[in-house]
């Protein structure tokens, strides 16, 4: 079975358009983070505790600094030695703009993660790019091309 090699115009686009990708997400995981940084904690009301499976949803009501009022709902990592029931109150921390949105426990370090895979792709499609654009070597010239 003869097996056909991907065309190099192919690998090209290809390779282009996923290192435009990677570094857009680079991009926007590096200004997530950097958002994340400059906001702050507050102190959270839990209003609602759900639980599906293995996980744990609360819905809390929190202040921002700036005096807004705030009431989000976000995957929580409860330890089983520590149970959250409604009407407790928990550190939270939310970004510096869309304070309400993307607020998780305090402590909890998962945004981390996207950076780290948007880094990955963007060496990955870097090396294909570099590989798929580069001129093709010479052939190498036959030793005893002439020889009887």
């Amino acid at each position: 079975m003869v097996r056909r090699r991907p065309s190099r115009r192919f690998l090209r686009a290809f390779s282009a358009f996923g290192l435009v990708f990677a570094i857009a997400l680079t991009a926007l995981a590096t200004w997530s983070i950097v958002d994340d940084s400059r906001g702050s904690e507050a102190v959270a009301e839990v209003l609602d505790v759900e639980h599906h499976g293995a996980r744990t949803f609360l819905t809390v009501r929190f202040t921002t600094g700036r005096g807004e009022v705030c009431q989000a709902i976000f995957r929580v990592s409860v330890d089983a030695n520590r149970t959250v029931n409604t009407g407790d109150r928990i550190r939270v921390h939310h970004p510096r703009s869309e304070p309400c949105l993307r607020v998780r426990e305090a402590g909890d370090r998962s945004g981390w993660l996207i950076a780290l895979v948007a880094v990955v792709l963007l060496l990955a499609f870097a090396i294909l790019t570099h590989v798929a654009w580069r001129r093709p070597r010479p052939p190498l010239p036959l030793r005893y091309a002439g020889m009887p």
